[in-house]
């Protein structure tokens, strides 16, 4: 069995994750390269008995020794041995592809083409004369979409076709500066040192790279005995700044064989952006987008989290105390710690799911673009950038996701301050918590209460993020630069995918970590004795209560005990209160019957499908509402809120920092979550304490 090694290349954007995850079946080994933070993406397929290995480059624009992405697009290239470069183009903006396409043809590899998104070219009245440009480049250029599986056949064919193919791609330069390279190419195969072999591509890259007066190749035809003032002179007349134009003079060639009307092309797109990117109204028309998608998101789902949770204790609490009923303490471990704890955190899987959706829809439609360029300039007050807040805002999502986007940012310092703000971004596993606590406290202001809590995160993280950039020594200057795309009506099967993708993840992690979590809860809350206010996690809460006293929560101990299961999950802490909840209810689990059992069903549903006049039955919160009685019981719960937002993140958030940036920065943000909360705890409960 031979190994291929296939390099995909191109533009940010450009769809090439996708097409090795369609070729390799989301095959996908994921690391980082060596010696940055920018993730490595590589999968191994069989394909006619051969192995090949597909290499994800990082996006870039050109090769160069720069940035991160170009230098290691550059160094892989160079340095290692690749049997074929998959340049991946986005069909729709040819002219900012094909200046990479160039770059890479002279590196004298075997090269395929893949106009990608062509399905969205046709939609845009793009039309490419495909086999013009394959002959003007020498490549095999397919024209195709990675949502198309039609494709699928005829790109696995033509990169096995150019396996192991000789290839000598000749430069398109000048008619004068063709004259030029062949004087220099004769003149290196005369000077080459008779022990020294050298191929006829090895010539050519290296003509091309004296004439781009590369200092690597001066070196090298120097060492032959040419010197650097013979080729100076041959080039006379061509800077190097007319040669670098020779690229663009090539592209410009190209172009006539891609028909199109630009302005046609972008003017739904400008229309629009006078609109969402007015220099007034811009920023009150997003955050009116941001206060609507949480108002449907907190509405759509909350008729579906009271069914789930009433049907998951109907007929999770009838089969356990039916099976369990000559076992009362295994019965009361299996309905009022692991069902109770379940239920109320997969009750909250349409919140989840309808977050997704939201975010999916702002990445999608290319507003999330746009939001990162409208807010670059306020960014930069606080040194980060507009793609900064793109990260951070997916941090609302999950964190985990959103400290790997951090890598796409340019300059180490930026990238770890950003890692380090994203645990402020209130996750979509607090929701949960959130809405539990509204329901109890908040029950006609849960969004302002929610916008509140948001607005605190963001807050906190920006001003925690000054401090980062002033006590960092080595403070880097980075410039902006964004590609804003054109508008797309979102794809409800992208973004399905990428909900229920993430939502699996979250149902995963509730029978996974929640419930190992859940069980040992609930041994700790009915050991020594079957009472959970003489058990040994309300004694160690209690004893250490005190310490949360100052911040308005701390004279409960169950709010205590509820953290430490957080630092698990942050569904946990829902799963806590939902097992006290059962428990203080003390009900008798009696037998229901199949009568009953239907007739629940019947109305419960009715109700979520708005079918009945009635009311939905909300969640029972009752236990929440009795944890504070004084006037000051809403501030009490909010300042607990605070708490819960700002405090230590997740293991699997801290896993991902650890394993992205280090121990340092992991250490960094566990110091930083534990005294930061504390203080701002402190600080809203006393100030709001004197109006009260």
């Amino acid at each position: 069995m031979k190994e291929y090694t296939i390099a995909f290349a191109g533009n940010p954007n450009t769809g090439k994750s996708a097409w090795i995850n369609v070729l390799s079946h989301s095959n996908f080994q994921v690391g980082n390269w060596a010696g940055v933070t920018v993730e490595k993406k590589e999968a191994t397929l069989i394909w006619k008995q051969n192995m090949y290995h597909l290499i994800d480059l990082p996006g870039c624009y050109a090769l160069d020794e720069g940035y991160n992405e170009e230098r290691i697009t550059t160094t892989y290239l160079k340095e290692n041995h690749v049997d074929v470069i998959v340049n991946v183009v986005d069909a729709t903006n040819l002219a900012r592809n094909l200046l990479l396409t160039l770059y890479l043809r002279e590196l004298q590899i075997p090269m395929v083409m893949l106009l990608n998104f062509m399905d969205e070219a046709e939609k845009q009245h793009i039309v490419i004369e495909t086999q013009k440009i394959a002959r003007r480049l020498q490549i095999p250029v397919l024209a195709c979409s990675a949502f198309d599986k039609s494709c699928y056949a005829r790109v696995k064919e033509s990169i096995m076709a150019q396996v192991g193919k000789d290839v000598l791609y000749y430069p398109l330069l000048d008619e004068d500066l063709v004259k030029v390279y062949i004087r220099i190419l004769e003149l290196l195969e005369k000077a080459k040192p008779v022990s020294l072999s050298f191929t006829e591509r090895q010539f050519h890259q290296l003509t091309l790279s004296l004439i781009y007066r590369k200092k690597e190749a001066i070196r090298q035809a120097d060492s032959w005995g040419i010197h650097k003032e013979t080729i100076e002179e041959m080039l006379q007349g061509y800077p190097i700044e007319t040669i670098e134009n020779t690229r663009f003079h090539v592209i410009d060639s190209l172009l006539k064989y891609v028909k199109q009307d630009v302005e046609k092309r972008y003017e739904r797109s400008m229309k629009i952006d006078k609109i969402l990117l007015h220099p007034i109204f811009a920023l009150p028309i997003f955050f009116l987008f941001m206060l609507v998608f949480l108002v449907c998101i907190f509405h759509i789902s909350k008729p579906w989290t009271n069914w789930i949770n009433d049907m998951l204790q109907l007929y999770g609490g009838a089969f356990f105390s039916f099976v369990l009923q000559d076992f009362p303490l295994i019965r009361q471990l299996f309905v009022d710690g692991i069902l109770a704890g379940l239920s109320g955190v997969l009750s909250f899987v349409p919140l989840m799911a309808c977050l997704y959706i939201a975010l999916g829809i702002l990445e999608e439609s290319g507003y999330m673009a746009r939001i990162a360029f409208l807010l670059d300039r306020i960014m930069r007050q606080f040194h980060l950038s507009g793609k900064s807040f793109v990260a951070l805002l997916m941090g609302f999502g999950c964190n985990v996701p959103a400290i790997y986007a951090s890598k796409t940012l340019d300059g180490e310092g930026l990238k770890k301050r950003c890692a380090l703000l994203v645990p402020f971004m209130s996750c979509g596993a607090r929701l949960p918590v959130y809405s539990l606590f509204c329901a109890a406290f908040f029950p006609d202001k849960e969004i302002f209460v929610l916008v509140c809590l948001y607005g605190i995160g963001i807050l906190v993280a920006l001003v925690f993020g000054i401090i980062l950039y002033h006590g960092d020594r080595k403070k880097e200057k980075d410039i902006f630069v964004l590609e804003v795309p054109p508008y797309r009506l979102p794809r409800l099967s992208i973004i399905w995918k990428k909900a229920k993708k993430e939502v699996q993840a979250y149902v995963k992690k509730a029978c996974g970590i929640v419930l190992f979590a859940m069980c040992i809860l609930w041994c700790f809350s009915y050991s020594p004795t079957q009472h959970i206010e003489d058990s040994l996690l309300a004694k160690g809460a209690k004893q250490v209560s005190f310490l949360f006293e100052p911040l308005g929560f701390g004279n409960r101990w169950e709010c205590v005990a509820s953290l430490p299961g957080g630092i698990l999950a942050k569904e946990t802490i829902v799963g806590y209160f939902s097992s006290l909840q059962s428990t203080q209810q003390k009900q008798e689990h009696v037998k229901l019957g199949w009568e009953d059992i239907k007739e629940r069903t019947t109305t419960s549903i009715s109700q979520t499908l708005f079918l009945s006049k009635e009311e939905p039955q909300e969640k029972d919160t009752s236990y929440i509402q009795n944890l504070w009685h004084d006037e000051r019981r809403n501030l009490r719960a909010f300042s607990f809120l605070v708490y819960i937002l700002l405090s230590v993140p997740c293991i699997m958030t801290l896993q991902a920092l650890y394993h992205t940036y280090g121990k340092k920065v992991m250490l960094t943000s566990i110091v930083a979550m534990l005294v930061i909360p504390y203080i701002v705890s402190f600080c809203i409960f006393h100030f709001f304490s004197l109006f009260y």
